[in-house]
């Protein structure tokens, strides 16, 4: 076995032999010619699928690809480049034999603006789908290029069309066939299936949805195991400089005194307002648990995968022993509190310092540049996952990226409901119980003095009756006069 030196990039993960990313394919379905060049593949090319934009889950789509030369703006804005005229083409059929609407698929150079922006201008201009080749200085292979995160840059919800990202080799014999004359590809964006299912989570250390999420999906990670390569990514991003931003950023890094970035480079959300906790502690905890899963995750030789026990561990009993509202600071959100959560669960506390101060800036950078398309958010085997953050449904989720669901798939699911029936940390048995009991007492402490104040308002009604009585009969009594000389005397009882 052996350890994880680097950041949770793409390409580390490429080093752990881990399954593609959002893997899409390109068939070549015209020319004959253009399809001989990728004969190792059967006339694929196989790329990495964006993060934003719609991809079409299980479908095949017929498309023509156009390709305008740049002229110096990296097909970055609708100017730069002109697509030629598409040639006339009746329905075609695809590789199922069913007839198709030809659509236009524009291949784009990586460069100059982020993905979003470059398909944002395709799509403006007509584009159905893109293909962005990879820059031509870029020395990534076909096989880490499917590993790379083709990341949303915050700006993504207007694009509705899906983007493939392939190697400069491959792309440029695509662009090379399309600058000849027509070609005809069919984009596929089946759903991988393989032995280990990639599960990518974005989330932050100081959100309790997200903690919470760890907390209950804790059990089917820990039964999965090496069937499941779980990565973690943190929601960090950076503001323009020259303002004062209320300490969202991190001034200083935790355990090393001499590491000070920029006061706005690296910056997380406020977790509590104007409680204790900053931004700033946010990504300190971020960077810190991204050296964890560095520092302690194993991988096994047989699918190269890798998972960490200790990750886990610390996840779920840093929520719970440092809280955000703690009372005493050294058992509070922050390095201190992370520093006992570390040694109470066995991690090596000077390894994990040691990868904060050697790589700070690659691994919050690496969580800067590759953003999803939500701050909290999972994808599975490369497929954005859009259900709800249900332990039990996203379990669901990640074995049916099985090619052959093991064994624990049926286990957890067949099991479910008495494995996590009393397992949030929100609702325990016992809290269950006091909270009927607390209620009790209040429904109880509530109907006995609404009796009272009921005895009370009808005894106060009866009294006003029977003395409202009393003065009706006095005001109608009259004294005889018993004649001249006669003084009225006064009515006694």
């Amino acid at each position: 076995m052996a350890r994880l030196r680097r950041g949770t990039t793409a390409l580390a993960l490429a080093a752990l032999g881990c399954p593609p990313a959002a893997r899409a394919q390109i068939k070549i379905l015209a020319p004959d010619s253009l399809a001989a060049q990728f004969a190792q593949t059967h006339g694929i090319v196989y790329g990495t699928t964006a993060t934003f934009g719609a991809p079409f889950y299980g479908e095949r789509v017929m498309g023509q690809l156009l390709y305008g030369e740049s002229k110096g703006r990296n097909h970055c804005t609708a100017d730069d480049y002109t697509l030629p005229t598409p040639p006339a083409h009746a329905a075609g059929s695809g590789s199922e034999g069913e007839a198709q609407e030809i659509v236009n698929v524009v291949l784009v150079r990586r460069g100059g603006c982020t993905f979003v922006t470059k398909v944002l201008t395709a799509q403006k201009m007509g584009a159905h789908a893109v293909i962005v080749v990879d820059k031509e200085s870029s020395e990534l292979t076909s096989e880490q290029i499917q590993k790379i995160v083709m990341a949303d840059d915050g700006f993504g919800s207007p694009v509705k069309i899906p983007s493939v990202l392939v190697s400069k080799t491959e792309g440029k014999k695509l662009i090379d066939a399309a600058r000849a004359g027509s070609v005809l590809v069919e984009l596929a964006w089946d759903i991988p299936r393989g032995e280990v299912v990639l599960a990518d989570f974005w989330m932050s250390s100081g959100s309790r949805e997200s903690a919470e999420f760890l907390q209950r999906f804790k059990e089917s990670a820990e039964t999965l195991m090496y069937h499941l390569q779980f990565v973690p990514h943190y929601h960090i991003f950076s503001l323009p400089g020259g303002q004062s931003y209320n300490h969202l950023c991190a001034e200083q890094i935790d355990s090393c005194p001499e590491c000070r970035p920029s006061p706005d480079k690296y910056c997380a959300p406020d977790p509590d307002g104007p409680g204790p906790v900053t931004g700033g502690d946010v990504a300190n905890e971020d960077l810190r648990q991204v050296c964890i899963w560095n520092t302690t995750a194993k991988r096994v030789q047989y699918n190269g995968a890798a998972y960490s026990q200790e990750f886990w561990d610390y996840a779920v009993r840093f929520n719970t022993e440092c809280p955000l509202a703690g009372k005493i600071a050294d058992r509070r959100f922050g390095y201190a509190c992370s520093k006992h959560t570390m040694e109470e669960v066995g991690i090596a506390v000077q390894a994990v310092e040691n990868c904060v101060r050697r790589n700070f800036k690659q691994i919050l950078q690496d969580q800067i540049e590759q953003v999803a398309w939500s701050p909290q958010a999972l994808r599975l085997n490369g497929w954005r996952y859009s259900g709800p953050l249900d332990p039990e449904t996203v379990l669901k989720a990640v074995c049916s990226g099985f090619a052959n669901p093991p064994k624990e798939c049926d286990e957890l699911l067949n099991g479910y409901s008495s494995v996590v029936q009393w397992s949030t940390p929100s609702l325990t048995f016992r809290r269950l119980l006091t909270t009927i009991f607390v209620m009790g007492l209040v429904l109880s402490a509530a109907f006995f003095l609404y009796r009272r104040h009921v005895t009370s308002s009808v005894r106060r009604v009866l009294r006003e009756e029977v003395m409202l009585e009393v003065q009706t009969q006095m005001a109608d009594y009259t004294a005889m006069d018993d004649g001249p000389g006669h003084k009225r005397g006064t009515l006694s009882f």
